[in-house]
């Protein structure tokens, strides 16, 4: 853990000390080129990251992403940079001084604020060790990160799948940078979470005054809703391109209100890492250009900042289009323009897959927006699924209204891209609600946007009437007898709050079942026998793994042979036959239990539902079943665990 945090850090700093100087150079004849350095840091750190995944794209595109070619470039690179360098380290200095600064003023915000990021980080680190139980990490994204390692750049297919080999590979390329030195899965969690914290700097700094204020109040917003906290230390790329992409419009909007090209460029370099990392995020192409074309008709924006915007748009994002155009006749393979390496027959499913929505429950509802009834559907929709229950997107559904009341231009170009992002998501992608986690995202942001331009309304009104009366405690809280005790509290209730649960949860018998993830991040049970008592299949596979039973069949999870290898340290020793291996219909059932050498098989309580049967095939769950009803009469069950997953022994030689 503190090794893939050590390879992020650096190379956001790396990253960095590049934008530095090309920030430099882009607002050479601004007269504030940035309000601080503590804005260059907060609003640079996706930037960063996106040139550092630009430069490793270029290096992997002719298999260079080696030490040996990787270290001296970054070596030389910083030495070339020098000044910039220490202009970087001077505002992290700088930052520092700051928030020591106002705690001695009687402003503890700030060093509260830094206090609360080191903390989440820290949860989110240690939470980051639970096995991810989505499917898709373990048969796509740390695959496709170890291919690139392996490889040392790209390959086509990068992983024996035409489809998920050739798509765009940005984010699983972070991922692979940090993997390259951590060797472990959980260094790509540590990268979503270096983005999704650069995420909240940037928009916390786009409040004019009172950062740290905003970091509070982006943490209320978003953070309260597990949609976004449940994700962020997952090695997924859905959040991470997420936030690259509302990002891109949040820059476009500092454009707007500053008129310094460097933004606008900011928002070329995140739009391509989100472009670069999944399709979707063409919309936001379409939606940003058309906000661009009123001022490129004008003339507001010059040509050689247009051109260095595509030219850093191009270098992030092309490099996939450019390779699938190239290798397989499609920029955006497999859509539009053909797939071949695909049959139609399967891309007739999954084009069907993409179009209907994941639950079937849901199915009722009318998307065609041309209709009436597809407008009730959709203001439902948008009602159930992202308000009701959920006071702080009504909170911010009120700052973005008292944000319209107030500077009704300033923002308004944000709340249409809102509208117009939701609509998108309902129309052409309501599969599932993870597909407009870039429009519940920018929601909340232009929220937090709203209640900043109200705050500008109110500052006069502040500094008068409540600075003024607050002042007597701020020297208060900046005598030295105080800054000497609040600590010195703040650990002594710390300790005392831990010790009263540690008694509460039964001490060092805490029991597994009762305990809750934030006891393993307290440290009072340890990650394996929390995952054991809450995590489905957990229990089950590493108790085959290390029984060594074999061959188990499961033909119930999607990702079995994964998720045992994922629960059991990486290692695969082939104790489960894959979840595909059935038999051909008219088989004999017997031949391919032996063939297969089948002594024990596992049976979920779910195994009869329709969602499962769906998302496998009602074909395969009946020839599954089949197999099953063949073994059960000389079976005995061995072990049950607390989710209902039952584990059989097949004796073949027993009577039925």
């Amino acid at each position: 853990m503190i090794v893939g945090w050590f390879a992020v850090l650096s190379i956001i700093l790396w990253g960095l000390v590049i934008d530095k100087g090309i920030v430099a150079w882009l607002n050479r004849r601004c007269d504030q080129p940035f309000r601080d350095g503590t804005d260059f840091l907060f609003s640079g750190i996706l930037p960063a990251l996106a040139i550092a995944g630009g430069a490793a794209t270029i290096l992997g595109a002719f298999h260079g992403l080696r030490w040996e070619i990787v270290l001296p470039i970054v070596a030389v690179s910083m030495i070339w940079r020098r000044r910039d360098l220490v202009a970087v380290l001077r505002d992290l200095a700088s930052l520092l001084g700051k928030i020591a600064a106002e705690v001695k003023n009687g402003n503890p915000l700030p060093a509260l604020a830094a206090l609360t990021c080191l903390i989440l980080c820290y949860v989110w680190s240690v939470l980051s060790l639970f096995p991810p139980s989505v499917a898709d990490v373990w048969v796509f994204h740390i695959p496709l990160a170890n291919s690139i390692i392996d490889h040392a750049g790209f390959v086509s297919p990068q992983i024996d799948h035409p489809f998920y080999g050739n798509i765009p590979l940005f984010f699983n390329l972070l991922f692979a940078l940090v993997m390259m030195v951590s060797g472990h899965w959980t260094g790509a969690a540590i990268m979503n979470i270096a983005i999704f914290f650069g995420f909240l700097f940037l928009l916390s700094s786009c409040a004019s005054r009172w950062r740290a204020c905003g970091f509070f109040l982006v943490a209320a917003l978003i953070l309260i809703t597990p949609f976004f906290r449940g994700s962020v230390g997952e090695p997924m790329t859905d959040l991470a391109r997420s936030c690259f992409s509302v990002a891109a419009v949040l820059f476009l909007w500092r454009y707007l209100e500053s008129r310094r090209p460097a933004e606008l460029f900011h928002c070329a370099l995140v739009l391509g890492g989100a472009v670069g990392g999944k399709y979707t995020e063409l919309q936001m192409v379409g939606l940003i250009g058309l906000a661009l074309i009123p001022m490129l008709l004008k003339g507001r924006i010059s040509l050689p900042l247009l051109l260095s915007c595509l030219g850093a748009f191009l270098a992030i994002a092309g490099y996939w289009y450019a390779k699938n155009l190239i290798v397989l006749g499609n920029p955006i393979y497999p859509f539009m323009f053909g797939h071949p390496g695909l049959t139609d027959a399967w891309m007739a499913d999954y084009m069907l897959e993409l179009g209907r929505t994941f639950d079937p429950a849901d199915r009722h509802f009318v998307t065609n927006l041309a209709t009436l009834q597809g407008w009730h559907d959709f203001l439902y929709i948008l009602y159930d699924w992202f308000l009701a229950n959920k006071p702080n997107a009504f909170v911010a559904l009120a700052l973005i209204l008292a944000g319209l009341a107030v500077a009704f231009r300033r923002i308004a170009f944000l709340a249409a891209i809102v509208i117009a992002m939701f609509v998108i998501w309902y129309t052409v992608m309501f599969n599932h609600i993870r597909w407009a986690t870039p429009a519940y995202l920018l929601f909340f942001s232009t929220g937090f946007i709203g209640a900043s331009l109200v705050r500008e309304r109110l500052d006069q009104w502040l500094d008068r009437r409540v600075l003024p009366q607050i002042a007597p405690l701020a020297k208060i809280a900046s005598s030295p007898a105080c800054m000497v005790a609040s600590p010195v509290i703040i650990g002594l209730l710390a300790g005392g709050l831990w010790i009263s649960h540690w008694n509460r949860m039964g001490g060092s018998d805490i029991d597994p079942v009762k305990a809750k993830d934030f006891d393993v991040v307290l440290g009072m049970i340890s990650v394996d026998k929390y995952m054991e008592s809450h995590r489905e299949a957990y229990f089950m596979y590493r108790y085959i793994a290390d029984h060594d039973l074999r061959t188990v069949f499961q033909p119930f999870d999607t990702a079995n042979t994964l998720l045992s290898a994922a629960y059991n340290g990486g290692r695969d020793g082939g104790w489960q036959l894959p979840r595909y291996v059935l038999p051909a219909p008219g088989t004999d059932i017997d031949a391919f239990i032996k063939a297969n050498q089948i002594a024990y098989f596992i049976i979920p309580p779910d195994a009869g539902s329709a969602f499962l049967a769906e998302r496998i095939g009602e074909d395969k769950i009946a020839m599954a079943n089949s197999v099953i009803a063949r073994m059960m009469p000389r079976s005995s069950l061995i072990l049950t665990d607390r989710f209902g997953w039952k584990l059989y022994r097949f004796d073949a030689d027993r009577p039925s």
